[in-house]
């Protein structure tokens, strides 16, 4: 089947393709070079959306996204070399504290202490007393503009270091699962492949990267969506989309996925039974606690303070009626009523 790709400039649409072969023979001649060439930064583009750049020119490749997902997996089952490349990276949690970074954002800027592109995921290994693999990250932005870069200060420990951090090159990450197992430490790491200590960002391949990966297996935070603010919104107004931190929270959702599973707790939808692969761990996490009871360093658990909901239901519990919210056990009740009509 064609796959048809569009080819943008500089955010500018430059020529719609039929297929790789007609995007390819259209960019080698915009850049003078051989259509040869061209193949694997297009597929590398539309499969992973990672732009390609030429002097002061910067190139997108977009496809549908059912064809760019299924060209995906068979570039990764394969081992092909258009396929992602997987890192195992070092973390020092004496300079930076990660795990209290993941507690309040699913993504952070992290330094480029190697070429990494969209697409790429990264294992992160917490070295000190911890000496375990503990987070999946992907990278969304392989390189970050220093005046955009996010340094997080409160989380550095070592104010020396993050000094330095400021003439460095960032990546922007989006937190996908954590582990804490000895599965993970260094010894066992040493059993399956792992050769010396972890000094610096490596590449993974092989018996290592297959084993490191069979600890995780959900993504906790992609497509997960903010819910609107119905009470801001008027014909021809701007639309203000509200977060509530806890609730995308990453390490707390996935303690609160854990506890309860990732059926909605209201309604009893389960997205994966309903709608197949495409809905496999997915579920919006709602906060318990009235937001303005929250007070600044509360500490949130996850299994007391959040539940599992559908979007459906997380939207009813954010709209108010006659000037209060329901609770779970009123929606639930509404919704039991209603089927029993």
């Amino acid at each position: 089947m064609a796959t048809p790709i569009t080819i943008f400039k500089n955010d500018k649409v430059l020529f719609e393709a039929t297929n790789i072969q007609e995007a390819a023979r259209f960019l080698a001649e915009q850049m003078n070079t051989t259509i040869s060439k061209c193949y694997d930064p297009i597929e590398r583009g539309y499969v992973y959306n990672i732009p390609y750049t030429k002097e002061e020119d910067e190139y997108r490749f977009v496809a549908p996204i059912a064809m760019a997902s299924k060209r995906r997996v068979e570039l990764e089952e394969r081992d092909h070399h258009n396929a992602r490349r997987i890192w195992l990276v070092p973390a020092n949690p004496s300079e930076y504290d990660l795990e209290g970074a993941f507690s309040q954002y699913e993504i952070l800027d992290w330094k480029r202490s190697f070429n990494y592109e969209n697409g790429d995921l990264l294992f992160l290994y917490v070295s000190g007393n911890v000496r375990k693999v503990r987070y999946k990250v992907e990278v969304i932005e392989g390189t970050v503009r220093r005046s955009d870069v996010y340094y997080n200060k409160m989380f550095w420990l070592d104010k020396e270091k993050f000094e330095d951090s400021k003439k460095w090159n960032w990546t922007r990450i989006r937190f996908i699962d954590e582990a804490d197992t000895t599965g993970l430490s260094l010894e066992k790491l040493r059993n399956h492949g792992l050769k010396g200590n972890i000094q610096g960002s490596m590449k993974l391949t092989g018996e290592l990267r297959d084993y490191i990966m069979s600890f995780f297996e959900k993504d906790l935070t992609k497509g997960y969506y903010p819910e609107e603010d119905a009470e801001t919104l008027e014909e021809g107004q701007c639309k203000t989309i509200t977060v509530n931190g806890y609730e995308r929270n990453p390490i707390a959702r996935k303690k609160c996925m854990e506890h309860y599973g990732v059926q909605c707790q209201v309604c009893d939808l389960n997205f994966e039974t309903t709608y197949g692969d495409v809905g496999k761990d997915f579920i919006h996490v709602h906060h318990i606690k009235p937001l303005h009871e929250i007070q600044q360093g509360y500490i949130v658990d996850p299994v007391k303070d959040l539940i599992p909901i559908c979007p459906n239901c997380h939207a009813m519990l954010h709209r108010k009626e006659n000037g209060e919210y329901l609770t779970i056990e009123q929606l639930k009740e509404r919704i039991l009523n209603t089927s029993l009509c």
